[in-house]
C-alpha cells in the first residue's frame, strides 16, 4: 500500500508543479456543524495497475478506508489583523483491510490532522460574497500525527486536503447533475444534490484526468453525504506525441457518510 500511495502523490505532486496557479474551492468542508459534533465515512479505495496495453494482466489491489472528521474545540485568534471565531477541526485517515476492530491500517497506522480554521471562512460555496473564490482554508494553527509517532506541528498555512486526507480535490467549479433528490447514506436517508467536477494536468511525459462525482446535503455535518473519485493516470516517452500516451494505472474511491454523533474528542494532544 506504500508504494501505491506513494506512487499516486509523486504524480501528482509532479503535476500540479507543472501547472499555473489555481484558486480552487475547497472540497470536503462546507459548513460547520455544532462543536462536538463528529462523522465517519467509510468506502472502498481501489488501485488499478494497467498492464493490458503491454501484453500483461492488469493488478487491482483493494482497501477499505475510514474518514472521520471531528469539531473539536472554539477558540478566538487573529486573522488576517482581527481576532475571530475559529474551530479545532480533526481529520483521521485509515486505509487497510478489514479486521475484527473494524480496520487494520497496518504498519503505517492512522494519520490525524488537527487545525484551528478561522470560522468565517467556511461558507459553502465556491467564491465569498464579493465574488471572490474561495482558497484553501487558511489554518492559523496544525498537527500531524502519523501512527505512533509524535505529534508533529504543521508548516503549511492552508489545509489541503488532497491528496493525504482525501482525494476529493479543491474545484474551481463543479457541474450540477439533476435536482436534489433522497440518498441512502449510513446515516440514513437525505436530501442531496449531485455535482461533477473534472480536472486535468499534462506535462511531457504525464497525463493525469480526476473525475468526481459529490452529493452535497445540508442534512449531513459538514455538508458532505457521498462521495467518488477516478482518478486515471496515463504516461509516455518525453519526445513522443501526445498519441502515445498509455494507461498506467487508475485509482477509484467510493465513499458514504455512515455514522455521526455529537461527543467527539480529540485524539491528538496539543501544546
Amino acid at each position: 500500500m506504500i508504494r501505491w500511495l506513494t506512487i499516486v502523490i509523486a504524480l501528482v505532486v509532479g503535476l500540479s508543479l507543472g501547472t499555473a496557479p489555481r484558486a480552487d474551492a475547497q472540497g470536503l468542508i462546507w459548513k460547520l456543524p455544532a462543536d462536538g459534533t463528529w462523522i465517519r465515512y467509510e468506502g472502498t479505495y481501489q488501485q488499478i495497475e494497467t498492464r493490458s496495453t503491454t501484453g500483461g494482466t492488469d493488478l487491482t489491489i483493494q482497501w477499505i478506508q475510514h474518514l472521520t472528521i471531528k469539531s473539536v474545540g472554539q477558540q478566538e485568534a487573529e486573522h488576517e489583523g482581527k481576532t475571530v471565531p475559529c474551530r479545532w477541526l480533526e481529520f483521521k485517515v485509515q486505509t487497510g483491510k478489514k479486521s475484527e476492530a473494524g480496520i487494520n491500517p497496518g504498519p503505517v497506522g492512522a494519520s490525524i490532522y488537527k487545525v484551528l480554521v478561522p470560522e468565517s471562512r467556511v461558507i459553502g460555496k465556491l467564491a465569498d460574497d464579493e465574488t471572490i473564490p474561495v482558497s484553501f482554508l487558511p489554518i492559523l494553527k496544525g498537527f500531524r500525527k502519523d501512527g505512533e509517532k509524535p505529534v508533529e506541528e504543521m508548516t503549511s498555512s492552508v489545509l489541503q486536503i488532497y491528496p493525504k486526507i482525501a482525494l476529493l480535490r479543491h474545484y474551481t467549479t463543479l457541474e450540477k447533475d439533476g435536482e436534489p433528490e433522497a440518498l441512502e447514506v449510513g446515516v440514513g436517508s437525505v436530501t442531496a444534490q449531485k455535482w461533477k467536477a473534472k480536472y486535468e494536468a499534462e506535462n511531457l511525459q504525464n497525463h493525469t484526468v480526476h473525475e468526481s462525482e459529490l452529493w452535497r446535503s445540508d442534512e449531513v455535518p459538514f455538508g458532505m453525504a457521498q462521495w467518488s473519485v477516478k482518478l486515471t493516470m496515463e504516461r509516455k516517452g518525453e519526445n513522443e506525441p501526445r498519441s502515445a500516451f498509455k494507461q498506467v494505472a487508475q485509482t477509484v474511491v467510493e465513499m458514504k457518510a455512515l455514522e455521526t454523533g455529537t461527543d467527539a474528542k480529540s485524539e491528538v494532544e496539543t501544546p
